[in-house]
């Protein structure tokens, strides 16, 4: 069951949550004027505004990191969970020039007052491109106001009447434009970094989150011109619309920098290298190899040996929860005199070590004169010295020498009955 639990987690840390927040000002104080419109009409506007604006945005989602190839990094927010608010003031004057072919002509202050815009979205984050939604977009627009109901008697018993509506609009957007995180960056939707690891029981990651802000003020100003007569009423001979882009505002902001943390397996083997020393052909010698994870998530792997010398493993998988350690045997058993070598490689989930060798070297010699205890090819094993480890997966237990013990038993079975 141990080993199924940590094949699943076997190249893929824990997720870890992931909450963005932050505000920006959109507009600060910023006055304008858009001058007298439309030019040359005898029915013209200007509008005075001071903006005031802001925003805030909340996101949630996780982060994930795996390997093997390399270590790979990515978020993915939760569906549902970015809500946008709107938060934006206007304090307007609108101020009305009437000027009829020469025979009148006035400027008069219509209309002061404060407009305020509010809204809020849900969205799925992080709006990055690549993405369903790569933004999100907020639009408050008033309804029409009358600015101007204006009568004036141009002949007897016929008049012209001014009128004029203003419908404000306010626009505020927002967009993921990139994460900065450690040496690597994610640029879009499903686009993850990758990164170096690192020999650490846990993998840090400080990231930036950057965004795009913008916000515009839009307004139309709708003037009509009426004549009204006797018996024939009243009917316009003149209404257009004028569209003015007021305010404008576009910027990059970073969110606060956010630190996470990714457990990682940690493998730290009981030795570097193994030496099983000089023994008589026909005995064997075992090393037991203690594997300890010092990391913060399961390790696990296979045990091989390559070479041509007359080495085994046993077992050749280990498995180890983090704060244990496992164990492996490793049994030189020659049939010949002379110096022999090979390489004990395991293979793990250790991102920083995927695979580690360990050289290993054993001698057989056969005495001048050997003695009658000590004849090659006799019913006899001769396990030499054992070295550290426990063929167990419990934290700081002493070496037992079991498995070698296992092994040297089944190697005399198989002499015996050959």
């Amino acid at each position: 069951m141990l080993i199924l639990v940590s094949s699943a987690l076997a190249f893929e840390s824990e997720p870890v949550d992931v909450l963005l927040q932050d505000q920006s000002e959109l507009f600060t104080n910023v006055e304008v004027s858009t001058g007298f419109v439309p030019s040359g009409s005898p029915l013209q506007v200007e509008f005075r505004i001071e903006a005031n604006g802001g925003a805030g945005v909340e996101m949630e989602g996780e982060g994930s990191l795996w390997w093997p190839e390399a270590l790979t990094l990515d978020f993915t927010g939760k569906p549902g969970s970015g809500i946008y608010l709107l938060d934006a003031s206007i304090d307007a004057v609108a101020t009305v020039r009437v000027d009829l072919w020469g025979t009148y002509t006035d400027d008069f202050e219509v209309d002061r007052r404060s407009i305020y815009m509010d809204g809020a979205t849900f969205f799925d984050p992080f709006v990055m491109d690549g993405a369903v939604d790569d933004r999100v977009e907020v639009i408050d627009s008033a309804a029409g106001t009358e600015l101007l109901n204006y009568a004036f008697d141009i002949f007897l018993g016929v008049s012209l009447q001014f009128t004029a509506d203003m419908t404000p609009t306010f626009t505020a957007g927002f967009e993921g434009v990139q994460w900065a995180v450690n040496e690597g960056t994610i640029l879009a939707e499903g686009a993850p970094a990758t990164m170096a690891p690192e020999r650490a029981p846990d993998y840090l990651v400080e990231s930036v989150f950057t965004a795009l802000w913008d916000a515009r003020f839009d307004l139309i100003f709708t003037p009509t011109i009426s004549v009204c007569a006797p018996v024939y009423g009243c009917f316009d001979v003149l209404t257009f619309d004028i569209p003015l882009e007021l305010l404008s505002d576009s910027f990059e902001q970073d969110f606060p920098p956010a630190l996470y943390t990714f457990p990682l397996p940690l493998l730290e083997p009981g030795l570097s290298a193994g030496d099983l020393g000089t023994i008589l052909p026909g005995t064997i010698s075992n090393l037991e190899v203690p594997l300890t994870n010092v990391g913060n998530l399961p390790v696990f792997g296979d045990a091989t040996i390559e070479g041509d010398g007359e080495f085994s493993v046993y077992p050749t998988q280990f498995n180890a929860n983090p704060g244990t350690t496992d164990g492996l045997v490793i049994t030189f058993a020659p049939t010949v005199d002379g110096p022999q070598t090979a390489t004990l490689v395991l293979t793990s989930n250790d991102p920083s070590i995927p695979m580690l060798t360990i050289p290993l070297t054993g001698n057989a010699e056969t005495p001048a004169n050997p003695g009658e205890d000590d004849v090659p090819g006799e019913e006899q094993v001769v396990v030499t010295e054992e070295i550290g480890g426990c063929g167990c997966d419990t934290p700081g237990s002493p070496a037992t020498g079991a498995l070698g013990a296992l092994a040297a038993a089944a190697l005399l079975v198989r002499r015996r009955r050959a």
